[in-house]
């Protein structure tokens, strides 16, 4: 009878722990981190999918101010990204609507490529990599976007009060970190309009060596001044991702990135980037 106590009692603690190994597991596996890892893997996996976005710039009194755009992307191929970007306006007009279900761009709709080269996203003309590789655009491809969120310093939690059947994702860069990563994309797209890259098309059109040099000056200051007020500035970033607890792919993401910094005359300067993505399509 002694010994089957003391099996009985040996039983009972095999399967708490085995119990409490399991509860451990299934929070791991349901730790913010996690979730938005798996997100971030699962759509840099998926051979097609849509998304839609909108950006805006706040200004410090809450008022908009006129850098406001809509725009649409589509994966194809897993490797393969054609953006479209306008005002919001354009994209309502049911011709520009139609052109883009179609591939093609409407009235007033711009266009660019990308390829992921090396899981990095390269803008392309029809015949070759355009400006470096930056587009107007690899900034806003969220694909991108949260693939170089993961890799920043961070921290991450859980939102309450998401829909059934999903999870919001709180993602806030360290500041120091959410300033490296905002002026390393805007130094690249300024680095994408050097007039040093459209020399050979002005030679090309007639331009003369005193407008090109003139270009340069201009082109070296405005960058130059980009970079000091970057410096001189407060980023503070804050991201949503709203991911689907089934399939734990991305339905929508959200972000504001506040700038603040103090002028010349003393007074203070912020605004902020706000911008809202959903995701579909995925196959």
């Amino acid at each position: 009878m002694h010994w089957r106590r003391e099996w009985s009692m040996l039983v009972c603690m095999l399967l708490t722990m085995c119990s409490l190994s399991g509860c451990t597991l299934a929070e791991q596996q349901n730790a913010p981190d996690q979730i938005f890892k798996r997100a971030v893997a699962g759509i840099a996996g998926k051979e097609t999918l849509t998304f839609k976005g909108q950006a805006g710039v706040i200004a410090r009194n809450g008022m908009p101010v006129d850098k406001q755009f809509a725009y649409h992307g589509k994966v194809s191929n897993h490797d393969e990204l054609t953006m479209h970007w306008s005002s919001a306006g354009a994209f309502n007009k049911r011709s520009s609507y139609a052109a883009l279900k179609q591939g093609a761009s409407g009235d007033g709709v711009t266009q660019e490529r990308f390829l992921r080269l090396d899981g990095k996203w390269i803008a392309v003309t029809s015949s070759r990599i355009a400006m470096n590789g930056v587009g107007t655009l690899n900034r806003f491809n969220p694909i991108q976007e949260l693939e170089e969120l993961n890799a920043l310093n961070k921290t991450i939690r859980i939102e309450a009060g998401a829909a059934r059947g999903t999870w919001v994702v709180r993602i806030e860069p360290e500041s120091s970190s959410a300033k490296r990563w905002l002026k390393d994309r805007l130094m690249k797209e300024m680095d994408a309009i050097n007039p040093h890259l459209l020399q050979a098309n002005m030679k090309q059109n007639g331009k003369n060596q005193e407008m090109q040099q003139k270009l340069n000056r201009i082109w070296a200051q405005s960058r130059e001044d980009m970079s000091s007020q970057l410096e001189h500035s407060d980023v503070h970033a804050v991201y949503h991702l709203t991911i689907d607890r089934k399939t734990g792919l991305p339905l929508k993401l959200s972000s504001e990135c506040k700038i603040a910094r103090q002028e010349a005359n003393g007074e203070g300067h912020e605004e902020a980037l706000i911008t809202r993505v959903a995701f579909e399509g995925y196959k």
